[in-house]
């Protein structure tokens, strides 16, 4: 009866794995890409597709702070 029981937990343990292991490949599929150079070598994680929108949202985001900043009543007291 116990080897039974440890047959079972073994084999929930190996689908439990298996079923993580299927599910998060989906989520590292970031291409390698590899740039040489009379430097060196750079290794860049990520396809061209992810870094382009990354630049984008960098862009927006500076955009919106430096609305954010014309938008805003700032007032300098220089008054000692």
């Amino acid at each position: 009866m116990a080897s039974r029981i440890t047959y079972n937990c073994c084999l929930l343990l190996l689908f439990s794995l298996l079923i993580i292991f299927t599910v998060s490949e989906g989520f590292c599929k970031d291409d390698l890409k590899i740039t040489k150079d009379k430097d060196g070598t750079t290794y860049t994680v990520g396809s061209d597709e992810s870094r382009e929108k990354a630049v984008e949202e960098e862009e927006r985001d500076k955009q919106r702070a430096w609305d954010m900043l014309k938008n805003s009543n700032i007032i300098i007291d220089k008054r000692k």
